[in-house]
């Protein structure tokens, strides 16, 4: 059957008018036993912005949305100071273009600073490093960032100009250079990208010189690029050559394996990589300066999952890994105050937060019962792991479920779940799923786990699973058709998801709490779903 994709939903403008997030439908406490991507325990991820003001080409993350909207200050800095009135002392900001606005990005920290919050704060995504000037730096750190991560992609400018970031890779380097000798104390990181279509060895070598020359980035990541499907990148690496057969061989790589679509021999690429890893990862002056200052910032634990997470090969897992590596004795570490983690524990977290976010609401006599599930983490014994081994509390459905109680309040009952933490094998799954009997299954999809979702949709059905699935993130949103081809999948929501869950949610009320016939789907907004052809033209007329 052919696929049919409604109508554009309109991009929701006003991020100030939607619902808090609430917290207390998540279990806290077990995500906290793991790092999440900002390397460190006991955090809270903030969202403070939607979409992007540029096209990079490689980028599959934006593609729905048309236009960069932001939170205003008052509204991002109210969630800061009820996080902080939990007890909540690390904060992340998952968005990688938070000081695009420069008025905004001041005017947060000043605040922090006048209401002398105790509060440290974690850029995993990155920050736009062009865009940072000295007196900026000074300013964040005084109120109290201590992972910066900045986003350097390649230091070629024709590079630049091909995916059109257009960085200016000198400045980056100056704020690079002036946060690693003017605040040691911020723990550091740098992304780059290796092996994009067209890319020459010059090239390649110009982005590992870039860094070689920097004294000393905590965390230094240099990814293979990945070509998703759906992305101007694909489109770029079909016209210039490579095949589309290499790029679908790609798509359930990590970033450090060595993807046939780069333009480099595989001899190369690992001397790149050698070289990156002997002259800067394991060199042992840098290790004997970023370390002391890592364990002032992190716990040991936390370091010991950095550290697995940071190096693919199974022979390094902990920090002491990394130090027998580089032949560094402990007692040569010159370590002022080690972290101490009782400065970040918060006694009663749950309660706490089910008392500042919840909000009682009086259920109907049969609400409709929403399974949320966020497949984006492996089971615990996965022997094909190839994934950073972070893990992230599922922010965009706690989103969703907000949204769903504040616009439906007490005719839905949800549950939100994930691998690892509330599931930890697809038989597992299939029990919380028998015993919820939910009315419908939303599941939220990225590209790198798109063959765990698939086989966990399929082990369902095996089972006797007969709900309804519908499904969203960036893996719909780029490939829908294929994502589609799964027949165990009824549709695809590719637009404003809250908006477009709650309509099929009220439709499903309307309809006993059951999915409404196939013939009301056209009118609903951003989705994409698979039909007979004489279906397609109906809707096509109408």
């Amino acid at each position: 059957m052919p696929v049919h994709q409604t109508g554009r939903r309109t991009q929701i403008k006003d991020l100030d008018s939607l619902p808090r997030i609430d917290r207390s439908l998540i279990d806290y406490s077990a995500y906290h036993a793991f790092i999440g991507h900002a390397g460190v325990k006991h955090s809270m991820a903030i969202q403070a912005t939607r979409g992007c003001p540029y096209r990079c080409f490689y980028c599959d993350i934006y593609k729905t949305a048309e236009h960069h909207f932001r939170r205003s200050v008052d509204s991002i800095f109210d969630e800061v100071l009820k996080l902080h009135d939990v007890g909540i002392r690390r904060i992340e900001f998952i968005d990688d273009i938070f000081n695009v606005k420069k008025k905004d990005f001041v005017e947060f920290f000043e605040r922090v600073l006048k209401h002398k919050l105790d509060i440290s704060f974690y850029f995993p995504t990155g920050l736009r490093g062009d865009l940072l000037d000295y007196p900026t730096i000074d300013l964040m750190v005084a109120a109290g960032a201590v992972g910066v991560n900045l986003s350097l992609e390649h230091a070629a400018e024709r590079m630049q100009k091909i995916m059109r970031k257009n960085l200016q890779v000198d400045k980056l380097h100056d704020m690079l250079t002036y946060i690693t000798e003017k605040h040691p104390s911020v723990i550091l990181t740098l992304n780059a990208m290796h092996g994009f279509p067209t890319e020459t060895e010059d090239e390649a070598m110009a982005t590992l010189n870039f860094i070689l020359s920097i004294k000393w980035i905590d965390f230094v990541y240099l990814h293979n690029v990945r070509i998703f499907p759906g992305t101007e990148l694909e489109y770029f690496a079909l016209q210039n050559g490579v095949p589309a057969e290499l790029i679908a061989q790609s798509q359930d790589m990590s970033y450090h394996e060595n993807s046939p679509t780069l333009p480099f021999t595989p001899e190369f690429s690992r001397r790149v990589k050698t070289s990156l890893l002997r002259d800067y990862v394991l060199n042992r002056e840098r290790l004997l300066a970023v370390i002391p200052r890592q364990l002032e910032k992190f716990t040991e634990n936390e370091l010991d999952q950095k550290y697995n997470s940071y190096f693919p090969s199974a022979s390094i897992k902990t920090l002491n890994d990394v130090l027998k590596m580089a032949k560094i004795d402990r007692a040569e570490l010159k370590i002022t105050k080690p972290f101490d983690e009782k400065s970040v524990l918060v006694d009663g977290l749950n309660e706490r937060i089910r008392d500042a976010f919840a909000t009682p609401i009086q259920s109907v006599a049969t609400p409709l019962k929403l399974l949320l599930i966020d497949f984006s983490a492996y089971f615990s014994d996965a022997s094909n792991t190839r994934e950073y081994n972070v893990l992230e509390p599922p922010l965009g459905l706690l989103a969703l479920q907000s949204y769903v109680n504040a616009k439906m309040p007490g005719k839905v009952t949800g549950r939100i779940i994930k691998p690892r933490i509330d599931f930890d094998s697809f038989d597992e799954l299939v029990q919380i799923v028998a015993d919820f009997a939910p009315d419908l299954i939303g599941i939220r999809a990225m590209t790198f786990y798109k063959r765990l979702m698939h086989d966990g949709v399929a082990y369902l059905r095996d089972k006797g699973i007969q709900t309804p699935i519908i499904i969203g993130g960036p893996y719909p949103s780029e490939c829908y058709e294929e994502a589609l081809e799964d027949g165990n999948i009824q549709m695809a929501a590719i637009g404003e998801g809250e908006e477009i869950l709650t309509e099929i949610l009220e439709r499903m009320i309307a309809n006993g709490n059951a999915l409404p016939d196939r013939s009301e789907w056209s009118a609903i907004m951003g989705i994409a779903f698979r039909v007979p052809d004489q279906a397609v033209a109906e809707a096509s007329v109408s």
